[in-house]
């Protein structure tokens, strides 16, 4: 992909301009990112899969995940992978358990793009993960992978804040004008263990499915939802102009705490860059971007 200013915005790129707008650039302007993801987003864009098959074709979350995954020792797999491949398997048989808590009465649409036009005049694009009625009313279930040591009551209130959920949520209150919208319901899978691996443990169980599924409504405020749109309209604008003058050549400053990495405890895929030891042609570091949301 060319570099070009972006035809549209989502979610995903706000939170990357939002990190940084000089990693924004590379990856939204001049459409490069890394060829190698870390653990947890790999681990967590293959759950999300699982979950679309599953509901898309009507069957278990945990056999499509088994399908997703190549057959066992078949690939000559790095650290990362590896451990990311462990993970995913160790996942598996819990997910066959796992079913809907809340009554879903009828299912809309799964993994449907739809865009609208921002106060500014730029579209923005995005892509609920499932869209069903419960209770007689529309909610967004939203599937979400969360890490061991996430605490899931502080996970469920920061959700409140979600642009995902409120700028969503404009969407489907049109689109689905004869019902009521009732908001987002929050699909959590804790990357738990599910059986031990220690010896002479028999392979227990050491997390039942009662402890990583979680399922729950999450409490949208309609002002919440108008300073959500505000932020929408203005960061449209900033973004559209940090594009245009990075293609004239204006580099905007970037994040130096993000050269430790999304989590702090490593290198960040770009730093080779911004230290000047490659470009983002370079083959064996980066890709060019597919299109998302």
């Amino acid at each position: 992909m060319a570099a070009r200013t972006p035809d549209y915005i989502s979610v995903s790129s706000i939170q990357d301009y939002q990190a940084d707008r000089l990693r924004w650039c590379f990856k939204w302007v001049e459409n490069r990112v890394p060829l190698r993801v870390p653990q947890a987003l790999e681990v967590g864009k293959v759950l999300h899969k699982a979950f679309e098959a599953a509901f898309t074709l009507g069957t278990n979350v945990g056999h499509e995940l088994e399908k997703l995954l190549p057959p066992s020792g078949t690939l000559l797999l790095e650290e990362s992978e590896r451990k990311a491949d462990q993970e995913l398997r160790g996942l598996i048989e819990p997910l066959t358990l796992w079913e809907d808590h809340f009554p879903i009465e009828k299912t809309l649409e799964v993994e449907q793009p739809f865009e609208f036009t921002t106060e500014a005049g730029i579209p923005f694009r995005g892509r609920p993960d499932r869209v069903a009625v419960v209770f007689g009313k529309v909610f967004h279930i939203q599937n979400k992978s969360v890490g061991a040591a996430v605490d899931p009551g502080t996970y469920i209130r920061l959700a409140q804040r979600n642009m995902h959920e409120l700028l969503y949520g404009r969407h489907l209150r049109t689109k689905y004008a004869d019902y009521e919208y009732g908001g987002t319901l929050y699909n959590i899978v804790r990357k738990l263990q599910y059986r031990t691996r220690a010896k002479g443990k028999d392979n227990a169980i050491i997390n039942p499915t009662s402890k990583m599924f979680l399922q729950t409504v999450i409490g949208l405020d309609d002002e919440q939802a108008s300073i959500a749109r505000r932020d929408l309209a203005i960061l449209s604008v900033e973004m559209d102009r940090t594009a245009d003058r990075y293609l004239a050549g204006e580099m905007p400053p970037s994040t130096r705490k993000a050269d430790s990495g999304p989590f702090g405890n490593g290198t960040d895929a770009y730093l080779p860059v911004l230290l000047g030891e490659t470009s983002l042609e370079d083959p064996s570091l980066y890709t060019d971007r597919e299109e998302t949301y």
